[in-house]
């Protein structure tokens, strides 16, 4: 006798989904509406992320105010003086949280401002890693105790980022939190087959440099500095090679890309076959026509910096590849 199999009407199936709900193109958290946003930030609540006393929350606000004093986004923490230390109690500063949330909550939902919302985002996802983990990690020197301090590490970070990126999707909103930061959202293939794993594993402390490096080329790509993302994005595959080749991050010199392309190529590493000089061709005409790190001789768009962030992130997966295989 057959068995029944219950299937769920039109999953799987875009053109009902899509007559449910149409998909959109991708856009900026500038044009989400108000009633969108209060759509998010109560999911967010009821996913357990956004609490009325939260120290992640307070944190990111502080951030905020510290960093950009001038503006003082948020006036509620900023006029709530800390209580006095009592070395006797234990108690969290409740009354600067409780302003903070407020702070938080109006300018998810008032504030226009795409790079204010993404930092304070970012901040708020950075108090979710454990932080004592990931120093671990860095003082590890087993691979397996590494991956198991940084799994650990990156455990409750990683079950916010989901959530956030199932948000993002729904919304069409051009970004994905990942254990680099916010990233320009990709198709999802590319997004699942590259960026995350490539992302997942520059995780490791060795290759903090090049994670600072990368996390530049993210920022300066959703500030709309193109041609500073194209630099940056050079400088992540030279100090990556850096690492590789001579086990520390060095200075970036002139000629240095195409020694290090040399270098990764000899019967000692090789690391890279003849049928890499595309990559190092590829980059160096990048940085020479669209980037500031030269007289730039054509203005640097958006697809332009994208392209490169892709190229740069194919590069890497291929060459963590090969490190994993010479293990």
């Amino acid at each position: 006798m057959k068995i029944p199999k219950f299937h769920i009407y039109g999953k799987d199936n875009p053109q009902v989904e899509y007559l449910i709900q149409a998909k959109l193109d991708l856009r900026s958290w500038e044009d989400l509406t108000k009633e969108e946003k209060e759509i998010i930030l109560l999911q967010l609540s009821n996913n357990g992320w956004i609490k009325d006393y939260s120290t992640e929350i307070l944190h990111a606000i502080k951030d905020l105010n510290y960093h950009f004093l001038r503006e003082c986004p948020r006036k509620r923490l900023h006029k709530t003086p800390p209580q006095k230390e009592d070395r006797r109690r234990y108690d969290l500063d409740y009354d600067q949280i409780r302003a903070a949330t407020e702070d938080f909550k109006d300018i998810f939902l008032n504030k226009k401002s795409e790079p204010l919302i993404f930092r304070m985002l970012s901040k708020f996802a950075e108090g979710f890693i454990d932080h004592t983990n990931y120093r671990w990690a860095e003082e590890a020197t087993e691979e397996e105790k590494i991956n198991q301090y940084i799994k650990e590490a990156f455990s409750k970070f990683d079950r916010l980022a989901n959530c956030l990126n199932h948000i993002f999707e729904q919304f069409s909103i051009n970004a994905l939190m990942t254990r680099e930061g916010i990233i320009p959202r990709q198709d999802q293939k590319i997004a699942e087959d590259i960026y995350v794993p490539v992302i997942q594993l520059l995780s490791n402390p060795e290759w903090k440099a090049v994670n600072e490096e990368l996390k530049s080329s993210f920022d300066n790509f959703h500030n709309k500095k193109y041609e500073d993302c194209i630099a940056s994005a050079h400088n992540v595959v030279q100090g990556f090679l850096q690492i590789l080749i001579h086990g520390e991050y060095g200075k970036n010199g002139s000629g240095e890309l195409a020694k290090l392309f040399s270098e990764a190529k000899t019967e000692k590493e090789k690391y890279f076959s003849e049928d890499f000089d595309f990559f190092k061709n590829f980059f160096s005409a990048f940085r020479a026509n669209k980037s500031t790190s030269k007289p730039k001789k054509q203005s640097a768009t958006s697809d332009d910096a994208l392209l490169m962030l892709n190229v740069v992130m194919i590069f890497l997966q291929h060459g963590l590849s090969q490190v994993e295989r010479k293990k």
